[in-house]
């Protein structure tokens, strides 16, 4: 009997010890090269680059303190930067990516994996491939370049996966505020209102601060109120925009189909223009407004901006001055 129950007991052992090494071994122990995924000092990154699957690549440089610029083209937005730094700072492993899952895990990074190349000084630093998200939704699948092992990645209080913070549209990459103009260097500005011409105008500035205020045909003055007029030109110093939508699957049918209800040009003192469509906005994104006849919204327009050829969303209240008419620009006595 006491046999029974020694041979009994060490059985209980042996199965607890082997269930032991076979969930000790379903998981990858951490290689501390491989592993360390974050940049303790990321004011020393100059340069990254990132590429996506379907050949979409991001190519930012840091080209002052606080200034990096997005495929050598564009002003990157700053909060998007800081983003990103921000989260090469404090993103860490959270668990090793179990044994019997790697061979899967890596096959889905070299499928949807969004390569990273971080730069320091000029010199490529670390390289890393950022995946898709665990079950839960709280950790992502990183691997370093040429790393045997996979982890899973997160940032420490905070809920969520990383790979949407590397985004590769370019366009959100870019700075929101399109034009930047000395106020004094604008000679003229022309808009016009094609369902109400009788608010259209043309305002000048022979000489700074000095205005002129016209009547659509550019002959018939109209006394001007300095304080909007001033208003108006100090706008185009900071012209911000939405967001915007070159890509967009409405660009080409907005530009070529719709009617725009309002246009401006700016004049500069060197012969330069500036010429900008507003296009009534759906709150659905269609051309309902003009084929169904929907309420457009109420709270954003499109914009076309000719010379650039840039198509996007402007918000109304955050650009007032872009919107006036003959009767605001007018002097109230």
């Amino acid at each position: 009997m006491k046999k029974n129950l020694l041979y009994a007991a060490v059985l209980v052992v042996l199965l607890g010890l082997a269930w032991w090494l076979t969930q000790k071994d379903d998981r990858s122990t951490l290689s501390p090269e491989e592993a360390d995924f974050s940049v303790a000092d990321t004011s020393t990154i100059d340069k990254l680059f990132i590429a996506d699957k379907t050949g979409q690549t991001i190519l930012l440089e840091k080209v002052a303190p606080g200034q990096w610029t997005v495929n050598k083209r564009y002003i990157a937005r700053p909060d998007a930067i800081e983003y990103v730094l921000s989260t090469l700072l404090r993103m860490e492993v959270k668990a090793p990516v179990p044994r019997s899952a790697v061979e899967n895990i890596k096959k889905q990074l070299s499928t949807i994996g969004k390569k990273v190349e971080i730069y320091s000084g000029g010199k490529k630093i670390d390289v890393i491939y950022v995946g898709g998200a665990t079950i839960d939704s709280r950790g992502t699948y990183v691997i370093k370049e040429k790393a045997e092992l996979p982890y899973i990645v997160h940032i420490p209080g905070w809920e969520g996966y990383l790979s949407p913070r590397f985004f590769t549209k370019l366009e959100e990459w870019r700075e929101r505020i399109m034009l930047r103009l000395n106020p004094d260097s604008i000679s003229e500005i022309k808009a016009n209102f094609t369902d109400s011409a009788q608010q259209s105008y043309v305002l000048r500035m022979p000489e700074p601060r000095k205005f002129m205020l016209y009547k659509a045909d550019g002959r018939s003055i109209v006394p001007v109120d300095t304080a909007y007029a001033k208003t108006l030109f100090a706008g185009f110093q900071r012209y911000p925009v939405e967001a915007y939508d070159n890509q967009g699957v409405m660009r080409d049918s907005i530009v070529n189909m719709a009617p725009h209800w309002h246009e401006l040009q700016v004049t500069m003192r060197n012969g330069q223009t500036h010429s900008f469509k507003t296009y009534f906005k759906s709150q659905l994104n269609q051309l309902d407004v003009v084929l169904l006849g929907v309420m457009p919204d109420l709270d954003r327009d499109y914009f076309f901006y000719e010379e650039q050829n840039e198509f996007g969303i402007i918000q109304k209240r955050s650009i007032p001055w872009y919107y006036f008419t003959l009767s605001d620009l007018k002097r109230k006595d």
